[in-house]
C-alpha cells in the first residue's frame, strides 16, 4: 500500500483545496459552509505553524522540552507575535481570531448562522489567507489551487468584495470616521459602525448592544465588560486586570 506523505504547507495546501470545494458545493447545500470554513481555519493554522518551523523546526511544539504535541492557530499566532520578527497588520490579527471563533463554535457548540454571513466569513478568511501565502509563504494561492477551485475563490471573494466597496463608499458620503469602524464579529470585515450609535456592520447587516466601561470610558461590545460591586459597574479587562483588589473589596463591602 503506497505511503501518503505531505509536509506542512502542502498540507495546508490540501486542505484550501478541500474548503474551495466545500464552499462551491455550499452554493447548491448551505449545510456545506460550516466544512468549508472548518477546513479553511485548518489551513490556516497549518500555515501559520510553516511559517513558525521556518524560524526553528522546534517552535511548532507547545513544549519545546518535550516535542510532541503541536500549538494550536492560537498559540501559534502568539508566539509568532513574540518570538519572531514576523509583523501582522491589525486586519490579519482580527481574521485569525475570527477563524479561531468560528471554528470553536462549529466543533464546540450549537450552530446557527445565516447562510450569506458564513459566506462573507469564508470569503474573509480565504481573503486574509491570499494576502498571508503571498507575503509570507511567497506563494501566491493561484499556484497552489487548481484553476477550477481558483475561479471559485475569485467568485467569493468578489462578492463579499463588492459588498464591501460599497459600505466603504458609505462611510465615505456620511462622513463616519475610521475610528468609528470596527471589526464586526459577525462576519469578520471592518464595517461595524459605531457613530451616533448606529452599532450595525454595514455589510452583513448586524447588530450589536455597544457600551463604555465605566471605568476609562472606552466604547466595547458589551458582552466583553463585566460587571461588578455596588451599583454593577461594568469595567473591559484592561480596568479590571488594572483596578486593585482593595478597590474590589471596597466596591462589594459599599464604602
Amino acid at each position: 500500500m503506497a505511503e501518503i506523505k505531505l509536509s506542512l504547507l502542502q498540507n495546508a495546501n490540501s486542505f484550501v483545496c478541500e474548503a474551495l470545494a466545500k464552499a462551491a458545493l455550499a452554493e447548491k447545500y448551505s449545510s456545506q459552509w460550516k466544512f468549508a470554513i472548518l477546513n479553511l481555519v485548518q489551513a490556516i493554522e497549518l500555515s501559520l505553524k510553516e511559517l513558525l518551523r521556518d524560524q526553528h523546526a522546534i517552535l511548532i511544539y507547545k513544549n519545546v522540552d518535550s516535542p510532541d504535541k503541536t500549538v494550536s492557530l492560537e498559540q501559534a499566532l502568539g508566539r509568532l507575535l513574540k518570538i519572531s520578527k514576523i509583523q501582522f497588520e491589525q486586519d490579519d490579527l482580527s481574521a485569525i481570531r475570527t477563524a479561531s471563533d468560528y471554528r470553536n463554535q462549529i466543533v464546540h457548540y450549537e450552530f446557527a448562522f445565516k447562510e450569506s454571513d458564513l459566506k462573507l466569513v469564508f470569503a474573509k478568511l480565504l481573503g486574509f489567507l491570499q494576502h498571508y501565502y503571498t507575503t509570507h509563504l511567497e506563494t501566491p494561492l493561484d499556484i497552489v489551487l487548481p484553476k477550477k477551485l481558483w475561479k471559485e475563490a475569485i467568485n467569493i471573494t468578489e462578492y463579499a468584495g463588492e459588498l464591501f466597496k460599497r459600505a466603504e463608499a458609505k462611510f465615505k458620503k456620511d462622513s463616519i470616521d475610521e475610528e468609528n469602524i470596527w471589526t464586526c464579529r459577525g462576519c469578520g470585515w471592518k464595517a461595524f459602525v459605531i457613530h451616533d450609535d448606529i452599532n450595525t456592520c454595514f455589510v452583513c447587516g448586524k447588530s450589536e448592544d455597544v457600551r463604555p466601561c465605566d471605568h476609562c470610558g472606552e466604547l466595547f461590545y458589551w458582552d466583553d465588560l463585566r460587571d461588578f460591586g455596588v451599583g454593577r459597574k461594568e469595567f473591559c479587562e484592561s480596568c479590571r486586570d488594572y483596578l486593585s483588589d482593595d478597590y474590589w473589596y471596597e466596591q462589594m463591602a459599599g464604602k
